[in-house]
């Protein structure tokens, strides 16, 4: 199939790689790009999509440009005829959302959220455990996403730092927030309830880079995801399933899942531009379909509305850290528990 790809820089790069990958094992064609700025890629670049769609005539679109400008790409893309794998997260609001959702069914083309780790066969295990039976009931899901990250993190692009479309939750852990979601098996709901604790520790932005969320809904285990970017030292974010016959705990970037301390053996990973296309030429279910991120937008939108005040933190060097926080954000995943639960002191 024929595919182009909007937005090239930063995670972008990692698609073009991706489609090189797949044109050199024939299963996909990759067409060209689309970029504000040049950049340097072996496909004719184009300065937006119409144009390249008049001369290249893509079957897919795959998204990586800025969070604000997806909702218009996503559109277009539809209205072009193609089919969309787009970046997280897909929408801002609940509203783009059901836009995005709305014009795939009209035109009959389907929209796929860059959640890679949904792909990841360490996912798909702990899913048939827990479908199986085999951690007992689920009393919570918990998430800890803790990363040191420097000033340059927010100089990377003018939206980053920027509440509505950055954040702990809404970007670099929007992973370990969708896939608690999807393992409480409330990511298609409309009727969760989201309680927000967000924090920054720089005034140089308006986002959080600390923060905590719980979501229920009737019938559903809690979910928990205890986030931020001021650690003294970095982990890789981990997910906590709480069953009444055992815990796993699953590292989604390291497709590593344990149950009870054991470790346990993980089918392949599934890459989802591949899934896209074998959807389309076989019918093969989509790993990661928009609809499952409906839970998901909603705390998005709720994060670009919340207030975010600002905490007092120790400057080391180009990075700022909040003391407490490391042991507090897996305390929280831990215990299914917000900051003001646990007295960490920056709770509300």
């Amino acid at each position: 199939m024929r595919v182009a790809l909007v937005g090239a820089r930063g995670h972008g790069a990692r698609h073009v790689e991706n489609l090189l990958r797949l044109g050199h094992d024939g299963t996909a064609t990759f067409v060209g790009v689309v970029d504000v700025a040049d950049v340097d890629v072996p496909v004719p670049a184009y300065p937006d999509l119409p144009s390249l769609a008049a001369e290249l005539h893509p079957e897919v679109v795959v998204i990586s440009s800025p969070p604000g400008t997806h909702r218009d790409l996503a559109l277009s893309a539809f209205e072009l005829g193609c089919d969309v794998l787009v970046e997280k997260p897909a929408a801002l609001t609940v509203a783009e959302f059901d836009e995005i959702s709305e014009a795939a069914a009209e035109h009959g083309l389907v929209c796929q959220v860059g959640f890679q780790t949904q792909g990841r066969g360490s996912y798909r295990r702990l899913c048939s455990l827990i479908g199986s039976g085999a951690l007992g009931d689920i009393s919570g899901i918990g998430a800890a996403g803790r990363w040191v990250r420097t000033d340059s993190y927010y100089e990377r692009a003018d939206w980053a730092g920027r509440q509505g479309e950055d954040g702990t939750l809404v970007n670099p852990f929007a992973h370990a927030l969708q896939n608690a979601l999807l393992l409480a098996d409330v990511e298609e709901r409309s009727d969760v309830v989201v309680e927000l604790e967000l924090f920054r520790c720089r005034d140089t932005i308006t986002a959080d880079d600390t923060a905590c969320v719980r979501v229920t809904s009737e019938g559903a285990p809690p979910v928990v995801v205890a986030t931020t970017l001021c650690a003294a030292t970095s982990l890789p974010p981990v997910v906590l399933v709480h069953g009444s016959l055992g815990q796993a705990v699953w590292w989604y970037d390291d497709d590593k899942l344990t149950v009870n301390e054991h470790r346990m053996a993980v089918p392949p990973s599934v890459d989802l531009l591949e899934n896209l296309i074998r959807h389309r030429q076989t019918g093969e279910p989509l790993v990661a379909p928009l609809a499952a991120a409906r839970a998901f937008t909603t705390v998005v939108e709720q994060c670009g509305k919340a207030d975010v005040p600002l905490l007092p933190a120790r400057r080391t060097g180009d990075r700022v850290v909040l003391d407490g926080v490391d042991e507090v954000v897996v305390r929280a995943a831990e215990k299914i528990a917000t900051f003001d639960e646990l007295g960490c002191g920056f709770g509300r």
